[in-house]
């Protein structure tokens, strides 16, 4: 057994596919299917299950993916630890993320961080909050960056930053006479409101607020959902309905005064973002650097 046979193992499993697993580990797939079969023969039982179109383990290549995530980790370990001190860490760092931390968040930490470390590799995968879980827990990520926290025995999730959450409308002569920054729900409840998708992170927080308030989300008059906050931007900002959104995600419209923002009376807005990873799968050491960065660079930050 040695680690080649290993990695594809892991790849396999968390691509579901052996061309994928070549791809990312730049062999042909039938390479990746000759150390398949070396580690099954090798281990006298079937690992993975290839009677469907998408390959998935079998109960034996379960309990096994666990322990070869951790034997790879264990060797990146013992490298990262002879050379983190020189600045020549490589390979490749993998994330699911929510929308509003893959757009807004992380660009910028990754700047600083490749200018520090030149031979680290990025892939991010962007999903709503609850498909970054689904992806952990499937094993095809080891990390993730969530805007809302579906709570699961198997999940650790570490605080990263905050996040305000406020009210956007048309900045048009249907707003202009307002004078205060806060709304009260009974005039949002009236208005066209576009809601984001439901597994995103600003939906469930928004929805959570709503409800420590004893409020139905439903009582919104909802005419369309969308899953991006630019079409969601670009919606409000002509007219079509006012919606619920990450301060972060609309300062260019609030540069051009395209859109208006408010509070919303009694309500707490505020959340948070959260790394968050398998509790029994160790996380590879240059994952565990990127997200000690990470944790530093917005430890000095305050999200408005």
């Amino acid at each position: 057994m040695d680690f080649r046979q290993i990695e594809a193992f892991v790849y396999v499993v968390r691509l579901k596919s052996f061309s994928k697993a070549g791809e990312a580990m730049y062999l042909t797939q039938p390479t990746i299917s000759a150390h398949i079969n070396s580690l099954e023969n090798e281990l006298g039982i079937k690992l993975l299950d290839r009677s469907n179109k998408e390959i998935i383990p079998t109960k034996a290549g379960r309990i096994f993916f666990d322990y070869a995530v951790n034997l790879i980790n264990t060797r990146d370990n013992a490298i990262f630890r002879l050379s983190e001190y020189s600045s020549k860490m490589e390979g490749k760092i993998e994330i699911a993320v929510s929308t509003i931390p893959g757009q807004y968040l992380l660009p910028g930490v990754i700047k600083d961080f490749h200018e520090k470390y030149h031979n680290i590799r990025f892939s991010i995968q962007q999903f709503d909050s609850r498909e970054v879980i689904k992806e952990l827990l499937d094993g095809r990520v080891e990390i993730g960056i969530v805007g809302s926290r579906v709570e699961n025995d198997k999940l650790i999730y570490d605080f990263l930053t905050e996040d305000q959450l406020v009210l956007i409308t048309p900045n048009n002569d249907r707003y202009a006479d307002i004078n205060s920054r806060t709304l009260p729900f009974e005039y949002i409840a009236r208005e066209n409101f576009i809601f984001r998708e439901p597994g995103s992170g600003t939906r469930l927080e928004f929805e959570r607020a709503l409800k420590q308030k004893g409020i139905d989300p439903k009582s919104l008059n909802v005419i369309v959902q969308m899953s991006s906050p630019e079409a969601i931007k670009h919606s409000v900002s002509i007219g079509l309905g006012i919606s619920v959104v990450s301060l972060l995600s609309i300062k260019d419209y609030l540069k051009f005064r395209q859109i208006r923002i408010f509070d919303i009376e009694g309500l707490n807005l505020r959340r948070a973002f959260y790394f968050v990873h398998h509790k029994n799968r160790p996380i590879s050491p240059i994952t565990q650097a990127f997200k000690d960065f990470t944790l530093k660079y917005y430890k000095s930050k305050v999200i408005p």
